[in-house]
């Protein structure tokens, strides 16, 4: 009965939709209503899930809106997202920014003229229930006539959520600090970093500093981007928690100052997560392009040579280099766009750079991920292929125009850290459309999650997938049921978490019934079950009393593990760390849980006892 009633929940499960597609046409509907929906944001949430925002003109004038989906690809607000802003904006949009907060809190910040004609900037903070932490209207970061662009925003180890943009009238970089419950730190406009004498800094950038509650940043920016002819150079510096910079005394550091980085190019950069930074552009001499990475320690000191290691040595063009980093092994791994110097031809390649030693990890030339030929590859995307602290990799994500004129694909390769192909490429979208602003982020079980603005219906939407870390379309929720019936006393076993490759999970077992004084415990992960959920009854080992039945819902006549766990006593329960191994061939694995308290006095009331059971489906 009990593996029959399994098997009918088994085949429910598979049968009911899911929402990440498991095929690359058609692909999830993200933002798809009237008008047109631009400019994608993806930030990755903690539960396996994901924000996704962007610029949409439904109402006659551009509104920010937002989405939240779970781990399986489910929306969590309305259909075609939450209205965040409907402020008036101009005809056309510059860049704006979006995360997600250690609480699971999405940041945003962008601009609009609810002020008057110019540009000003606002952050919102909307909770997981899309509650509106910073009120209705968000926060305004500056009320000026000045111009100010593109904004960025990241969250310091002391939890303060720390803004950034440039400001045209006053040729300045502005930083702003806003406590998570919305407390602004600095007065006005906030905190101005001014630019070179007679320059106009550009495209702002900030991610976190040192870890452990510090709040310092680290601000980076373009020298000059007023005209063609001003010197755009690379510069950064850190700052503590009151504003105060730390670095070169105080004097902003040059990153890059060779010669000019194109006009409208965005160096990126991401945090060394040890007080520093690690940045990637590219530039020109001649007709001929480069790409570079430096690495800033936490010291201010320039790791690599003065301005910065190239990615490769070949005598071809490199363009739009993104990065992701590895803080454990101090490693940039690193793909770009390479193309023939005519630029009539175009390839992917990626490299790993090390910040020991300095070398070029894979070979002089990097690695190709796509072969240079007359099919257009535009600028990779990239996230990391392990979000952790030690990050095992990287997935690079592009928009080919392999379908026709202007009819691109999205393309996902993925690569462990020895450069070799973690999962066949994936064509992500095959559906023969006009794409624009491809963005990606990595839950921490390694699902790439990517959207884009797509023309398929004319206007663009904004359409969405997920690749798991095994390199399959869509993904598989992680699941976890704890027995509610039969003979185990409810409460001797909580599971909190989910059983995600990857994520830790903490199990918890006691004796609320109070029948054994003092016990240790045993848990017991086997890969088959007798019965689920009220198992198999055995005399003498149920909690309940002297004698008394409990159900055994684990099966320790096949391979099973055994975790001794720490002694407790009556009612009481004790927390055990699990981390599920990191393996895309353990997703969708059946797994049963169950507790064993055996109690350690003399002439026990009851000596052993068994605990509810827990059936996990390890996801994606």
């Amino acid at each position: 009965m009990h593996r029959q009633a399994l098997l009918a929940l088994s085949l429910l499960a598979a049968t009911a939709p899911a929402q990440w597609p498991t095929t690359s046409s058609p692909n999830l509907p993200i933002g798809a209503t009237t008008g047109e929906q631009v400019l994608p944001k993806v930030a990755a949430t903690g539960d396996g899930g994901c924000y996704v925002g962007w610029f949409d003109n439904r109402a006659g004038s551009y509104a920010v809106y937002l989405q939240r989906y779970d781990a399986a690809g489910q929306a969590l607000f309305a259909a075609n997202g939450l209205l965040v802003s409907g402020n008036p904006q101009q005809s056309s949009l510059v860049d704006w920014d979006l995360i997600c907060d250690r609480a699971d809190h999405c940041v945003l910040t962008f601009t609009d003229i609810r002020a008057g004609g110019d540009l000003d900037v606002y952050a919102y903070r909307i909770a997981p229930d899309g509650t509106f932490v910073w009120g209705a209207n968000g926060i305004a970061l500056s009320n000026n006539a000045d111009f100010e662009p593109n904004p960025r925003v990241c969250q310091a180890w002391d939890d303060d959520l720390v803004f950034v943009w440039s400001n045209s009238g006053t040729a300045t970089v502005q930083m702003q600090r806003v406590a998570p419950d919305g407390t602004v730190r600095f007065a006005g406009d906030g905190t101005a970093i001014p630019g070179d004498a007679g320059q106009t800094p550009g495209f702002a950038n900030v991610v976190s500093g040192v870890t452990l509650g510090a709040g310092d940043v680290v601000v980076s920016w373009v020298r000059g981007t007023s005209s063609f002819l001003s010197p755009r150079h690379i510069h950064a510096q850190r700052f503590d928690a009151l504003g105060q910079p730390l670095w070169n005394g105080g004097t902003r550091i040059a990153v890059f100052d060779q010669t000019s980085i194109p006009i409208a190019h965005i160096p990126k950069v991401l945090p060394d997560r040890f007080g520093g930074a690690v940045f990637a552009w590219h530039f020109a001499v001649g007709s001929q392009f480069s790409a570079r990475v430096q690495h800033i320690s936490s010291s201010g000191t320039e790791v690599h040579p003065h301005n910065g290691i190239d990615v490769s040595s070949s005598a071809n063009s490199k363009f739009d280099p993104a990065i992701v980093w590895s803080p454990s092994t101090s490693e940039a791994l690193v793909a770009w766009n390479e193309r023939n110097v005519a630029q009539t031809s175009w390839g992917i390649f990626a490299q790993k750079v090390s910040s020991v030693g300095g070398g070029l990890q894979w070979g002089a030339t990097g690695v190709q991920l796509l072969p240079i030929d007359t099919t257009v590859k535009f600028a990779p995307v990239a996230a990391p292929l392990r979000q952790h602290d030690q990050n095992d990799g990287i997935a690079v994500g592009v928009l080919v125009e392999s379908l026709g004129l202007l009819q691109k694909s999205v393309q996902l390769f993925g690569l462990d850290t020895n450069g070799v192909p973690a999962f066949a490429p994936v064509t992500v979208s095959t559906f023969a459309s006009d794409k624009l602003r491809l963005a990606m982020a990595a839950s921490e079980s390694g699902t790439q999650m990517l959207a884009w603005s797509d023309l398929r219906s004319g206007a663009a939407d904004v359409f969405g997938a997920a690749v798991d870390l095994r390199g399959q379309l869509g993904t598989v929720p992680a699941t976890v049921t704890v027995s509610t019936c039969g003979n185990n006393p409810p409460g001797s076993l909580v599971v909190t978490g989910r059983p995600a490759v990857g994520t830790t999970m903490f199990w918890e077992m006691g004796n609320p019934v109070g029948t054994q004084r003092f016990a240790v415990g045993f848990y017991f992960l086997a890969f088959a079950s007798p019965g689920f959920p009220c198992g198999v009854p055995i005399p003498g080992f149920g909690m309940n009393g002297p004698g008394a039945p409990g159900d055994i819902s684990v099966d320790i006549t096949l391979p099973h593990i055994v975790i001794p766990t720490t002694v407790f006593g009556p009612g009481l329960t004790v927390p055990h760390a699990f981390t599920m191994p990191w393996a895309g061939s353990l997703i969708g694995l059946d797994l049963w849980l169950q507790g064993l308290a055996v109690d350690l006095n003399p002439n026990p009331t009851v000596p052993i006892a068994v605990t509810q059971a827990a059936h996990f489906v390890t996801g994606s």
